[in-house]
């Protein structure tokens, strides 16, 4: 459990200290609508772009059931069945970076998107078949992120 939530806290901390979107490999997006909208674009948007979404975890509902106090926060894994299935051959390591996921977070109005930026996963993984797979994942988060933006406007 303590090392869930120094995870958690230290992601919290990243996203906070980013200024802008794609710093410190990390993609962010400010949202101007409140949490239960800008999650139901996040998930519509990832969905039109031919993903399936595995799973939400409620990170707020675990948090609150151990005393803390946080806003709406949760955690979307994504990813297409067919690479989940197809991409271990390639490396195995990979299986433990899938599937993607995308943090939301509730911040007074606003809603924060984040995500690590897949194309880092390329310092990892030296399989050039890989690379293709992080360029076109992260290309498909920053259409994802403008989208769920663009939808608060």
């Amino acid at each position: 459990m303590r090392r869930y939530r120094v995870m958690l806290g230290t992601l919290l901390l990243a996203a906070l200290s980013a200024s802008a979107a794609g710093a410190g490999g990390l993609l962010m997006a400010r949202v101007d609508l409140p949490f239960p909208e800008a999650m139901a674009q996040l998930q519509d948007s990832i969905v039109s772009h031919g993903y399936t979404i595995s799973r939400i975890q409620r990170v707020d509902a675990g948090l609150r059931a151990n005393g803390y106090s946080t806003a709406a926060y949760q955690v979307v894994f994504f990813a297409k069945p067919d690479e989940m299935r197809a991409l271990p051959s390639l490396d195995p390591e990979i299986a433990a970076y899938l599937p993607l996921q995308i943090v939301i977070y509730a911040e007074r109005g606003h809603t924060l998107i984040l995500a690590a930026d897949p194309r880092k996963l390329a310092t990892f993984f030296t399989q050039p078949r890989l690379h293709s797979h992080f360029a076109k994942w992260a290309h498909d988060m920053r259409v994802i992120f403008r989208e769920v933006r663009r939808s608060g406007q």
